[in-house]
């Protein structure tokens, strides 16, 4: 039985993204961490594309590097001041961030912008991830949406129409697939406005707000902002 959390992780999910040498600063070198991880594997999608962890250095077809992840300019300065600290290196399929700050991973949700602290260690990340893989990365409703509608494009997420923060359904008719990117700046402003409401406030949302960052390949009205990695 394997007893190396990482190791497992890498066993099961999908091919390398990257052949490149992971650029290793911010990472560590030691075999449990995060530069050691991507060492043995760049990059990689698991659970049915519901986790995707970024590889590092130049690579275009599976998406963002985790290089270009990080540049405040692709959407990170969005956020503004609510923008937190540390190097997001994974997502789960609702855009959901797992970032590293010193040892420390801390989930990051793109609806509110709170970062929560998840494990200790990038081991223990990955160990968290295998013991409770769908609350992790949803994996439940990539597998549904999936089945309906075909394989998600690499780079791509599932966001929900009605956010989840206020009360959204964890249902696959109520997520819509998004250039990853193109969904972390639409959250962001959605983040900023609920972070300016009073306490007590009520918070009006348009569901079909939505309708204008889904993929092309699904905009059946050709309206989409989303020109995937041109962005």
């Amino acid at each position: 039985m394997n007893s190396d959390p990482l190791e497992k992780l890498l066993s099961i999910g999908g091919d390398a993204l990257s052949m490149v040498e992971p650029v290793p600063a911010l990472m560590g070198d030691d075999s449990r961490t995060l530069g050691g991880l991507l060492r043995r594997k760049n990059g990689f999608y698991a659970f049915e594309s519901a986790l995707h962890v970024f590889a590092s250095g130049d690579i275009t077809a599976s998406g963002r590097s985790l290089e270009e992840w990080n540049d405040s300019r692709l959407w990170k300065h969005f956020y503004g001041d609510l923008m937190s600290e540390g190097l997001f290196f994974a997502e789960d399929v609702f855009g959901g961030q797992f970032v590293l700050a010193g040892d420390v991973v801390h989930t990051f949700n793109p609806e509110t912008a709170e970062l929560v602290s998840f494990a200790e260690s990038v081991e223990a990340w990955a160990a968290k991830v295998l013991d409770r893989y769908d609350h992790a990365t949803g994996y439940s409703i990539a597998h549904a949406w999936q089945m309906e509608n075909g394989a998600l494009p690499a780079g791509h997420r599932l966001i929900p129409r009605v956010p989840f923060v206020v009360g959204g359904e964890y249902e696959a008719d109520n997520i819509v697939p998004v250039e990853a990117s193109v969904a972390m700046r639409y959250w962001a402003g959605f983040a900023k406005v609920i972070s300016e409401l009073p306490d007590g406030a009520n918070l009006r949302f348009n569901p079909q707000a939505v309708e204008s960052v889904i993929c092309a390949k699904w905009d059946s009205k050709n309206g989409s902002s989303c020109l995937c990695f041109n962005n």
